[in-house]
């Protein structure tokens, strides 16, 4: 392979310092908009929840908060979170004397940045092993620009994603090293072992991933048979590995957290086990190679026939579609963006080719096939680690056209087989050069090796340059002000009994609001709560509204442009409505306008955030952010609080209609005017109303109520003042006409 330099002027540690430093640097740069003068503002949302368990944790240490009554309020939730990754990072804390909530804040925000060095670190020694000090160096800062696992590594991105990727690259790292040193196979089959039990302890869709290493084997396996030389060595590794990792997780097997791990363990621990005893009848036998991979194929058939028929089958069942789930998330298209496939229509089809992603899946394809070419050059041991690498960073990338959120691993692979294509290419032009009597000039291989990484050099600066906290701003500000300005709850740092009342949200805001405002939610990041969500916001009557309301305990909710405009079409998606029934869509170029319908106007979203609660008798606005989206004229987010309100009873004459009108102003000075319709019930027209006329209140009354009674051409008025405590009360109030 092409030589840059003088070897004896070189050295490998300094040189993969330096990469490390580089990587440290980004991942600061990237996370630099979460250090700020306040505290550490966390970029994403499940970052807020770990954030909650490393809290947890800290105090209560090596207990993990397993129950959480400020979720799915009243019933609360139990947390299948298994606990490694917020363990960890509690037990730093603790470790550097950190327990007030700044100072865990502050240490749990750099332990993904040390896990993604680490993992850094991992890659270089996978590639070291397979190829060279230049490979494996490449592939290290690869990793490091690595945009999706960049998001995670950097600083405050508290998410067990980051663990999830270093366990699953340390069981690939030493079971490379079982295959490449059969002299301690063992040993290394066993660290692949804990590695693997690591990753059933940080993330529970870890069966995902082990079924790599199942792929691994059954084709491992047919290309010994075919070759003709069966040592069995592949199978017998996976199964020492396999074994000590279903031990390590036993003692949790039938915790909700780990059961699909261990169950997943133990298949795969059964299927290596076939796979050693058909192996072994083959090659005695000397039948052909084919009937190995035909008979794997039959009884995995076979298994799923009987998963249907002997309902369930040991859980293979339930094993196989929760697997599936994670394999392809087709299912949660318009639900979860995460869980969406990368490619699942043409426009998604067209986004990812035209873009560096889709020529960085390009370059790993012939990266691909430069390992296929080194492993018909490698002696046998090493074809089997090359072989592991590449049915693995396969079967990345095929993750990720299920479920585009496994970009966070896969583009770590492409890096590796990135790597591995620019040094396989300089190689080849090296020798073509030198057959013609010449030279490669180190300006071709730089222009090379700049063309290639290129492409992952600009998604990595883009979303270094572009990732500032999803919170910051209207959010932030709406969620402190919360806090301060409604009563406490109970029980907030050790949630067993039921605190006193609830917020009603959008599942993406449950884990903010929990965390800063620190207040129970009906909904959070967990989809808990969620279809009461939907029916509150899509409701078409504000009966059904209040409904949900008194069943979930809330008291407060929240309306913002993201959901109004932004999240509408997941909402209607949970519904099963057709998103066409409330929103014009229209598209303009590139541009796409979305104006309301009626039907939408008509919903307790539209009500609230389109009209501040106009034509509703228990919703009043309390505070709304300081950004106004000029397209609707809006604050970004709005808190309204759910009152008893008072009820006006109008006497007048029978065929007269009433109406109450209200001027109001906000807390940002800006005029509305609240107005709700009178209906009859027995001998007067009632009509409920959630605002005050005192003004004490951010959001209050600039005058008292114009109650109006209306016969034909008639339209009498009477101002009536509504005192805080006729609305808290719910008290009815006469006016006679």
């Amino acid at each position: 392979m092409l030589e840059f330099m003088d070897e004896g002027k070189r050295s490998e540690p300094v040189e993969l310092i330096a990469v490390l430093v580089f990587g440290f640097l980004l991942k600061l740069f990237a996370g630099r908009n979460s250090l700020t003068e306040h505290g550490i503002v966390f970029p994403g949302y499940d970052e807020y929840y770990h954030m909650r368990r490393i809290l947890y944790g800290t105090s209560n240490f090596p207990d993990t908060l397993w129950f959480d009554t400020y979720l799915n309020y009243p019933h609360g939730f139990s947390i299948t979170w298994p606990p490694l990754f917020d363990q960890i990072s509690a037990a730093l804390c603790i470790a550097l004397g950190q327990h007030t909530k700044e100072g865990v804040e502050m240490t749990a925000a750099f332990v993904p940045v040390i896990i993604g060095l680490l993992a850094m670190v991992v890659v270089y020694y996978i590639m070291r092993e397979l190829f060279d000090h230049r490979i494996a160096l490449l592939a290290s800062f690869m990793t490091a620009l690595a945009p999706y696992y960049l998001l995670y590594t950097m600083v405050a991105a508290t998410d067990h994603h980051s663990l999830e990727v270093l366990f699953q690259l340390l069981s690939l790292l030493f079971m490379v090293l079982a295959f490449s040193r059969p002299d301690k196979r063992w040993l290394y089959a066993s660290a692949a072992g804990v590695a693997l039990a690591a990753l059933a302890y940080t993330w529970q869709g870890a069966d995902v991933y082990f079924g790599a290493y199942l792929l691994f084997a059954a084709f491992g396996m047919s290309l010994e048979l075919r070759q003709e030389k069966p040592n069995l060595n592949i199978v017998s590794t996976l199964l020492v590995a396999f074994f000590l990792a279903l031990i390590l997780v036993l003692p949790f097997r039938n915790t909700p957290w780990m059961s699909p791990s261990f169950l997943g363990l133990a298949a795969i621990f059964v299927a290596l086990a076939i796979m050693l005893a058909l192996a072994h009848i083959i090659a005695k036998r000397s039948i052909s190679w084919k009937a190995f991979p035909l008979a794997i194929l039959a009884i995995f058939i076979i298994s799923l026939l009987l998963s249907k028929i002997l309902g369930g089958f040991f859980g293979l069942e339930g094993l196989i579609r929760t697997g599936m789930g994670y394999i392809w998330g087709g299912e949660m298209i318009g639900k979860i963006g995460e869980a969406e496939p990368l490619i699942y229509d043409l426009d998604t089809l067209s986004q990812v080719v035209f873009s560096w992603l889709g020529l960085n899946i390009l370059f790993s394809l012939a990266g691909a096939a430069a390992i296929v070419v080194y492993m018909r050059k490698e002696e046998r041991r090493m074809q089997q680690s090359l072989l592991l690498l590449l049915i693995w960073a396969v079967f990345s990338i095929l993750l990720t056209l299920g479920q585009g959120r496994f970009l966070y691993i896969s583009t770590i692979f492409m890096g590796m087989l990135i790597s591995i294509l620019i040094f396989y290419a300089l190689d080849r032009l090296k020798k073509f050069q030198e057959e013609r009597g010449a030279k490669l000039h180190r300006a071709l291989a730089a222009a090379i090796i700049l063309l290639l990484v290129l492409p992952t050099a600009i998604d990595a600066f883009n979303f270094a340059s572009n990732s500032p906290p999803a919170i910051a701003g209207d959010w932030q500000d709406s969620l402190f002000w919360l806090k301060e300005n409604s009563d406490p709850t109970s029980h907030f740092a050790d949630p067993e009994e039921i605190p006193e009342y609830s917020v009603m949200s959008w599942w993406d805001y449950g884990n903010w609001i929990l965390y800063l405002s620190e207040r129970p939610v009906v909904a959070n990041n967990f989809q808990t709560g969620i279809e009461d969500a939907v029916k509150f916001y899509l409701a078409e009557d504000e009966k059904e509204a209040t409904e949900i309301m008194d069943a979930r305990g809330a008291r407060y909710v929240f309306a913002d442009f993201g959901i109004a405009y932004g999240k509408l079409p997941s909402l209607t998606e949970w519904a099963d409505e057709d998103i066409s029934s409330y929103m014009a869509l229209e598209e303009y170029g590139a541009q796409l306008s979305a104006k309301p319908k009626e039907r939408f106007f008509n919903t307790t979203l539209g009500k609230l955030y389109l009209a501040d609660g106009t034509g509703m008798g228990r919703f009043r606005l309390i505070h709304e952010s300081s950004t106004i989206m000029g397209n609707v004229g809006k604050s970004r987010v709005m808190i309204f609080q759910y009152v008893p309100g008072a009820l006006l009873k109008i006497h007048t004459g029978r065929d007269g209609n009433g109406m109450a009108l209200l001027n109001m102003t906000s807390n940002m000075d800006r005029r509305f005017v609240y107005l709700n319709q009178a209906t009859w019930n027995g001998d007067a027209l009632e009509v409920r109303v959630p605002y005050s006329t005192e003004r004490e209140h951010e959001v209050h009354a600039t005058d008292p109520y114009m109650v109006f009674s209306v016969h034909g051409d008639d339209v009498k008025a009477q101002m009536v003042e509504v005192s805080e405590e006729d609305v808290l009360q719910g008290r009815t109030i006469d006016i006679n006409f």
